[in-house]
């Protein structure tokens, strides 16, 4: 029985056979129609019931070759460069995205690698500039994927913009000019123009007791050198912070008094130890009630706002009003 083409293997048949020569298919076993399933003859080429083709009448073409997808070409990344800050965010979801790039395109370092979902975006500014960065970093609140690097090296986000929550409620203060110093609170009152400095000046302040009695005369050395490390630790993760003036610090440190005695001078006054009056300290004869007792000393404190005036005075400095 005549045969076009084996409905197993393809291979074309030229004469009559029982069974394929190139794959042993049975030609005499009826052919399912694929589209309504009834049972053909043999050597039907169309379905007797509904008309749909059953075998082809010639080789069958080979498949088309499907292209390989082009290779990915990647944008080469330079490295952050090694002097200045340097943000970098990539594309996002987020609908501060296009605000963000707009506003980092303003910059005249801003770069861009990449293009669309794949892009990343550069801005470097100086330490003296962060205050144009502040918009940016707005527009990049809350994102997961940013990275700061400082002088080339990649930090954490907030030892670099620590600052930032800070920096906003000064701009929002009732007197930003006077804000870092503490005006709006009292007990965050310094002159060190910084509140984070967290060395205030006002009389419970523990860091005028760092350093030591020279004499039993009540002459008091200030320890400078750890109120200068507490100072640097206390500052570090906001040094980049646009209203923070180191100059000012070292002024306000080399103007604090080495040494200060408050039994004659009346801007301070002494800090009582309380507890065991044989602990280390200054001993003074005190009167209370109307009876005279032994107290220990441990250091010193402003008497008034007399000893920061005369600090401002040496630096020839203006207090904010509330302080004069």
């Amino acid at each position: 029985m005549s045969q076009d083409i084996c409905p197993s293997c393809k291979t074309e048949l030229s004469n009559d056979f029982r069974f394929c020569p190139s794959c042993g298919y049975d030609l005499q076993k009826p052919v399912v129609c694929p589209n309504c399933q009834y049972s053909n003859e043999s050597n039907s080429k169309f379905c007797q019931e509904c008309g749909t083709p059953l075998r082809s009448t010639g080789k069958t073409k080979p498949e088309a070759k499907k292209a390989e997808p082009e290779p990915e070409i990647l944008t080469q990344i330079e490295p952050p460069t090694k002097n200045g800050i340097t943000v970098e965010f990539p594309f996002s979801t987020a609908q501060s995205y296009d605000f963000a790039v707009a506003t980092a395109q303003k910059f005249a370092t801003f770069k861009q690698y990449g293009q669309d979902k794949k892009a990343i975006y550069r801005v470097t500014v100086q330490p003296n500039e962060m205050e144009a960065l502040a918009e940016l970093l707005e527009h990049l609140k809350g994102w997961r994927k940013r990275t700061v690097y400082v002088n080339g090296e990649k930090v954490t986000w907030d030892s670099a913009f620590a600052f930032d929550w800070c920096y906003e409620k000064k701009k929002a203060s009732f007197k930003p000019e006077f804000y870092c110093f503490g005006y709006e609170n009292e007990w965050q009152f310094n002159a060190w123009g910084c509140i984070q400095a967290n060395l205030p000046f006002v009389e419970n302040a523990p860091w005028f007791c760092w350093g030591q009695w020279l004499n039993n005369k009540g002459e008091w050395k200030f320890d400078k050198e750890r109120i200068r490390h507490e100072l640097q630790k206390s500052l570090y993760q906001y040094r980049f912070c646009p209203a923070l003036r180191p100059e000012l610090i070292q002024d306000v440190l080399n103007a604090l008094p080495d040494v200060v005695n408050p039994a004659k001078d009346k801007n301070w006054k002494f800090v009582e130890r309380w507890g065991d009056e044989n602990a280390p300290g200054l001993t003074v004869i005190t009167e209370r009630f109307g009876f005279k007792e032994k107290v220990v000393m441990k250091g010193v404190a402003p008497n008034g706002p007399g000893a920061i005036k005369e600090i401002a005075k040496r630096m020839k400095f203006s207090l904010p009003p509330t302080h004069k």
